[in-house]
C-alpha cells in the first residue's frame, strides 16, 4: 500500500472536483497548511476559492445588505449566489450538520451542485459523514507532512533563527526531521525552535528534545508506554554481530536508500537468555535509529468485552503508524501471546489477535521498527518466527569472557569508577556462565557493602559479591541448555566468533601496511546510474556539480537512460512557464518526485549559460517566476541544485509535466 502523499491527495480531489463530486469531507488537523494547498490547487483549476467560517462567514463576500452570513443554513443558502466553477472550502462546519435543516439543505445542494460545477469542501478534525449524506458524499484523510515536507520547512526556519551558518550536514538534516515526522508542520517547527533554542552547534541533547515532543502522542493511549532515549549502543557490552546489523538497518531509512528503492526493514527478534541485554538493546535502538520508544504490553489489550481486545490493537496500531517513524517495543512477547502458542490456538481471542497484528507487520508502509524479546519459545506461535515477518532472529546467549569484561567496565564507569584500577581479566574470568544483569548486580552489591564498611571498593569485595551470588545458569540449567539446542540452527548469533576476530585484530597489528582499495573508478554518480537508479544518480550527479543545467543533465545520463522525448517541465501554478523540452517521460517523472519531496530545488538561472552551451528554446524569456497568468508559453532559464532557491522556493516548488506539441 502507498504512502499517502500530499501531492497524491491533491491530484484525488482535482480529479474528484472534475468528476462533479459535490461534497467532499476533508479531515485533518492542519487547517492553515491545507487551506493554502486547496487555494494553489484552485488557482491551477482555474476556479475560484471562497472561504466560510462562523467567525468571519464568506471571505470574499458578496456585495450584499444581508450581515447572517455567519449562519452555517445562510451560508448554504448563498451558494446559488455565487457564479458557477467555484470551490466552497467551509472550516468546522460539522457541529451544524446534525441540524436537520442544513442536512436537508447539504442534500439538496448536493444535486444543485454538479450543474453548476461547483465543489463543497468541509474542512475539519472530524470529517464525519452523515448517513443520509453516505450516497452524496465522500470523505478524504489529509496526510500529515512528510520528509519532504519537513524538509522545505527546517530550510525556512534555519533562516528565520540565524541557524543557517550550522551547515548541517545531510546526516544531521536527517535526524531533525525524523524527528517531527508524525506531528502537525506547525508541532514540528515549534520542536525544532525549543531544540535549537540557546544551542551553539547541534547536539544529543537536541535530539531527546525532539523525540519527547512525541511523549504527548503515545500518552493519548493508555496501551502504550514512551521511554526517553536514555541508552546508547555503547551501554550495550558485547553483542557486536548485532549491533553492526544495526548500524546498517539505520541507513536504509534514509533518502538515498528510497531513491534506491531500498525496502523499509521491518525489525527483529531477540531471544535468549534473562538478563542478557535484549531490552536494553531495544532502547539503545531507538537511540541508534533516532526514532521515538514505544513500548507495547499485549495483555493489557485484552478486554472482557466482545470484540474489545481486537479494537484496542487496531487504535494501538493505528496510533503507532501516526506516530512513525517509531520503534515498537514487545518485550516478553511470549508472555503477551500465552494461549497463542503450538500448532492450535488454545484462546480464540489471542488468535484474532495474532493474525491481525502479524498481517499489520506484512502491510506495513511506514517507518515502524518493530524489535520483540523473548525468553522462550515454546509459547510464541509458529507464523510468529517465519522469516518475512522479521528481518532476523538473533539469539543472544550468556556473555563470553570478552563480553563480561567490556560489561563490568560500562557499569564501573556509570558508577565514575575507574575500571583499571581493578583485576577486571580476573573477575571476568570467574564469573563463566553469569548474564549482563548479574554482573551489574555484582558490582552494585560490592558497592553497598563496600560503602557500609566505610571502605572504598576493592577487587576483593568484587569477588566476594560474586561468590555471594548464584547465577541463573546454575539454578535453570536445563531450561538454558534446551534454548541453546533450539536456538542453534534456527537463529542468528548476537556475538561474532571472538577466536575469528582476534586473528583478524592480529593480522591488522602485524601487517599494518597492507593494501588499500583502489578509489580510482567512474563516480558515484555513474554507479548508480549504470545500476539503473535514475533517481539516486540523479541526486549525486546535482551534489557533486552545484548547479547542473537540464542539458548537463541529459548528457550525463544519456549513455545510461532514454533521456530525450517529447516531454517537458512546466510550473504546476503556472503552466505556461516551461522549464526544458524534449525530455524523456521518465526522465521527467523522475525530476518531478525529486522536487516533490524536497531532494532537488528548481533555481533560475541566466539564460545565457544555456548559450554557451548551445542550447535553449525557442520560446520568449522569462527572468523571473511570475503571479500573472501566461497567455503563452515563455522560457524560465533554470537549473537543478541540492537547496532551495533564496526568493522564489515557494513557487518553483510545484513542477509538472508538458507535452511538447502542447508548448
Amino acid at each position: 500500500m502507498p504512502i499517502m502523499t500530499a501531492e497524491l491527495v491533491l491530484d484525488d480531489i482535482r480529479s474528484r472536483i472534475q468528476a462533479g463530486y459535490p461534497l467532499l469531507f476533508l479531515r485533518t488537523w492542519e487547517e492553515e497548511r491545507w487551506e493554502g494547498l486547496l487555494a494553489e490547487l484552485a488557482l491551477e483549476m482555474e476556479r475560484g476559492l471562497v472561504i466560510w467560517s462562523e467567525t468571519t462567514g464568506w471571505q470574499p463576500a458578496l456585495s450584499s445588505d444581508r450581515d447572517d452570513s455567519t449562519s452555517a443554513l445562510h451560508a448554504l443558502y448563498d451558494l446559488e449566489r455565487y457564479p458557477p466553477d467555484h470551490v466552497f472550502l467551509l472550516k468546522d462546519f460539522h457541529s451544524h450538520a446534525a441540524d436537520p435543516m442544513v442536512l436537508r439543505r447539504l442534500r439538496d445542494l448536493a444535486l444543485l451542485l454538479p450543474e453548476r460545477r461547483q465543489t463543497l469542501l468541509l474542512l475539519d478534525p472530524v470529517a464525519r459523514v452523515p448517513l443520509e449524506l453516505t450516497k452524496d458524499a465522500l470523505a478524504i484523510e489529509l496526510p500529515l507532512p512528510l520528509y519532504g515536507d519537513f524538509r522545505a520547512a527546517l530550510d525556512d526556519l534555519l533562516v528565520e533563527t540565524d541557524h543557517s551558518e550550522w551547515d548541517l550536514s545531510a546526516e544531521q538534516q536527517d535526524w531533525l526531521i525524523k524527528g517531527v515526522m508524525g506531528l502537525t508542520l506547525k508541532e514540528g517547527r515549534k520542536a525544532w525552535t525549543r531544540a535549537l533554542q540557546g544551542q551553539t552547534t547541534l547536539s544529543d541533547t537536541a535530539l531527546t528534545g525532539l523525540i519527547s515532543e512525541k511523549r504527548a502522542l503515545a500518552s493519548a493511549s493508555e496501551f502504550l508506554e514512551f521511554y526517553d532515549l536514555d541508552t546508547a549502543v555503547d551501554d550495550v557490552g558485547g553483542l557486536d554481530e548485532m549491533k553492526e546489523w544495526l548500524r546498517r538497518r539505520v541507513k536504509a531509512y534514509s533518502p538515498e536508500a528510497r531513491e534506491q528503492g531500498i525496502p523499509l526493514p521491518k525489525g527483529a527478534m531477540l531471544l535468549g537468555v534473562q538478563g542478557c541485554g535484549k531490552s536494553l538493546t531495544a532502547r539503545a535502538t531507538a537511540r541508534l535509529l533516532a526514532f521515538p520508544l514505544i513500548r507495547l504490553d499485549i495483555a493489557n489489550l485484552l478486554s472482557s468485552s466482545r470484540g474489545g481486545s481486537e479494537k484496542n490493537l487496531r487504535e494501538v496500531l493505528d496510533l503507532v503508524d501516526s506516530i512513525a517513524p517509531a520503534v515498537l517495543w514487545l518485550d516478553e512477547m511470549e508472555k503477551g501471546f500465552a494461549g497463542a502458542g503450538g500448532d492450535t490456538f488454545s484462546d480464540s481471542t489471542m488468535a484474532r489477535l495474532v493474525g491481525s497484528f502479524l498481517l499489520w507487520m506484512q502491510e506495513q508502509a511506514k517507518p515502524v521498527f518493530v524489535i520483540a524479546t523473548a525468553n522462550s519459545v515454546n509459547n510464541l506461535p509458529p507464523e510468529m518466527l517465519r522469516r518475512g515477518r522479521f528481518d532476523e532472529l538473533f539469539f543472544i546467549d550468556l556473555p563470553n569472557f570478552h563480553e563480561r569484561k567490556h560489561i563490568l567496565t560500562i557499569h564501573l564507569s556509570k558508577r565514575n569508577w575507574k575500571p583499571e584500577r581493578f583485576r577486571l581479566d580476573e573477575l571476568a574470568e570467574k564469573t563463566d556462565g553469569y548474564s549482563g544483569a548479574e554482573l551489574e548486580q555484582i558490582i552494585a552489591a560490592a558497592l553497598i557493602d563496600a560503602f557500609g564498611r566505610g571502605q572504598v571498593l576493592s577487587d576483593d569485595d568484587l569477588d566476594r559479591a560474586r561468590r555471594q551470588l548464584v547465577p541463573l545458569s546454575v539454578t535453570m540449567e536445563d531450561k538454558i541448555f534446551a534454548l541453546r539446542q533450539w536456538a542453534q540452527d534456527r537463529c542468528r548469533r548476537a556475538t561474532s566468533d571472538n577466536r575469528v576476530t582476534q586473528m583478524l585484530d592480529a593480522e591488522v597489528r602485524i601487517n599494518p601496511e597492507a593494501p588499500k582499495a583502489d578509489d580510482s573508478g567512474p563516480p558515484a554518480w555513474a554507479t548508480l546510474a549504470e545500476a539503473g537508479q535514475i533517481k539516486a544518480a540523479l541526486v549525486e550527479y546535482v551534489r557533486q556539480g552545484g548547479d547542473i543545467l537540464f542539458t548537463q543533465v541529459q548528457e550525463a545520463l544519456r549513455p545510461y537512460f532514454e533521456v530525450d522525448g517529447e516531454q517537458g517541465l512546466a510550473l504546476k501554478s503556472n503552466p505556461n512557464t516551461v522549464l526544458w523540452l524534449g525530455m524523456s517521460g521518465d526522465l521527467c517523472l523522475a525530476i518531478i518526485e525529486l522536487v516533490t519531496a524536497r531532494r532537488l530545488y528548481i533555481h533560475t538561472v541566466d539564460g545565457e549559460l544555456y548559450s554557451r552551451r548551445k542550447a535553449g528554446l525557442k520560446l520568449p524569456v522569462l527572468e523571473v517566476p511570475t503571479d500573472e497568468k501566461l497567455p503563452r508559453p515563455k522560457w524560465l532559464p533554470s537549473s537543478l541544485r541540492t537547496g532551495p532557491h533564496p526568493v522564489h522556493a515557494a513557487k518553483l516548488a510545484r513542477v509538472g509535466r508538458i507535452q511538447l506539441a502542447n508548448a
